[in-house]
């Protein structure tokens, strides 16, 4: 198979009317010299909004299904809907409020930059053993075959970078790359999403609250790779055993997901 060029950063960020935060996370490098397949794999914030041209291009792509990693409440509020005449599998998991909700975490009262940015810490910190049972069924997806997929959570940054990390990771590509997959986030519109939920829970949070609520930190994701290799002794052992995605599911991924 001819291998596809990497795509740059402008390439893999679609535009807004196709969903908060949307953009392809194929076409890295892998440990041994492969790249990971264009057009499989999706990463998104809400995509309550996406209507006319947005459904359109996202038709286009052939989506087959979407990994909503939002609360019970998140998904009410702001249903998911530009699929529905589409052959498209939805998954979604009944859960109540988690720390990953940025309209939640808005709702703490936290007005100092130095608390919100601990309490983000502390959120990345089990936020891959809060949210186990998604991952799991996000990586039960991507083995039954069901590409291209989109997993997506409220902002696209937290509970859906987590996922997006682990997955390139499972895919082995180097650290680096996923986490400069990570900060391509800093380039979303929070203001839109702001705008999108009529700055409702936002329009009173201080600025210095606000930054380290939205940031892509690199330090947020180090935190998660850390806590999984304190609580599991690796990145692989953690795969295994609280995903169920051992040496014989990756290597299927690979075969699937990878360009050698």
């Amino acid at each position: 198979m001819r291998m596809q060029k990497a795509l740059t950063d402008e390439e893999r960020i679609l535009p807004q009317e196709c969903g908060f935060n949307f953009r392809d996370f194929g076409g890295y490098a892998t440990e041994d010299g492969g790249h990971v397949r264009r057009g499989m794999l999706y990463r998104s914030g809400v995509m309550a909004y996406v209507e006319g041209e947005g459904r359109a291009r996202l038709a286009s792509l052939g989506i087959a299904a979407i990994c909503d990693l939002r609360s019970s409440r998140e998904r009410s509020r702001r249903p998911t809907r530009w699929h529905e005449e589409l052959p498209v599998e939805l998954w979604s998991r009944d859960y109540g409020d988690t720390a990953a909700d940025l309209v939640k975490a808005a709702e703490t009262g936290i007005s100092a930059g130095p608390d919100m940015r601990a309490r983000m810490l502390r959120l990345y910190d089990g936020i891959a053993y809060e949210h186990a049972d998604s991952y799991r069924a996000l990586f039960a997806l991507l083995g039954a075959g069901k590409v291209p997929l989109v997993v997506n959570c409220s902002a696209g940054k937290d509970r859906t970078g987590t996922a997006v990390a682990l997955v390139l990771s499972a895919l082995d590509v180097p650290r680096e790359t996923i986490m400069a997959d990570y900060l391509l986030t800093a380039r979303a519109d929070f203001a839109f999403l702001m705008e999108q939920t009529r700055g409702r829970n936002f329009v009173d949070l201080p600025p210095e609250a606000a930054k380290p609520l939205f940031a892509a930190d690199p330090e947020y994701l180090a935190t998660m790779f850390d806590s999984v290799e304190r609580r599991s002794g690796s990145l692989s052992a953690y795969l295994e055993t609280e995903l169920g995605v051992g040496p014989a599911e990756r290597t299927m991924l690979r075969e699937r997901l990878v360009d050698a």
